[in-house]
């Protein structure tokens, strides 16, 4: 089988998929929301609003801006899409399995672009050394209690890293 006609064939089970998600949460398919699934569905790169607006925008011209936004805020709250927030208004949105955990360690590799989502390793570490630790003395001094948390690092990939040691 051809792998472009194969790519395609996956990307629109993963479109269906979160349509057919969409319809079990008592929601339309409608085409602003069919039209950012596809979107957000091409890679596993993190998109901005206005990324994502102008490739909405160039399938369909009148859609507005707020239109949008509406959008991946209820595709957020309805976890089907995560935004993930870098700072103030910086939000970004992507299409992931992931969004259901109620807590992220992400890591943007700075060559590449790849984003790894809630890697075991990086999880485990993560936990061990910082959670745990974090949400006793968090509460204990300052009576919060966690529920939920995104972790950020950028850096180098495992396969930039092995792609960079093969070169030398």
């Amino acid at each position: 089988m051809d792998n472009n006609f194969k790519e395609i064939k996956e990307k629109n089970n993963k479109i269906e998929f979160w349509e057919d998600e969409l319809k079990k949460l008592g929601y339309k398919t409608t085409k602003p929301r069919k039209a950012i699934l596809s979107v957000l569905s091409n890679n596993s790169k993190l998109k901005q609003v206005d990324e994502i607006y102008f490739m909405v925008k160039k399938h369909y011209p009148n859609i507005g801006f707020s239109t949008i936004y509406r959008t991946l805020e209820l595709l957020n709250r309805l976890k089907l899409i995560c935004k993930i927030n870098l700072g103030i208004e910086r939000s970004y949105y992507m299409l992931s399995e992931n969004c259901i955990k109620d807590t992220s360690v992400f890591m943007i590799c700075d060559d590449c672009g790849r984003i790894i989502i809630n890697n075991d390793c990086l999880n485990s570490a993560i936990k061990i050394r910082l959670i745990n630790n974090a949400e006793k003395h968090i509460f204990k001094n300052c009576m919060l209690k966690i529920k939920k948390f995104q972790i950020f690092f950028s850096g180098t990939c495992d396969k930039c890293v092995v792609d960079k040691l093969e070169k030398v």
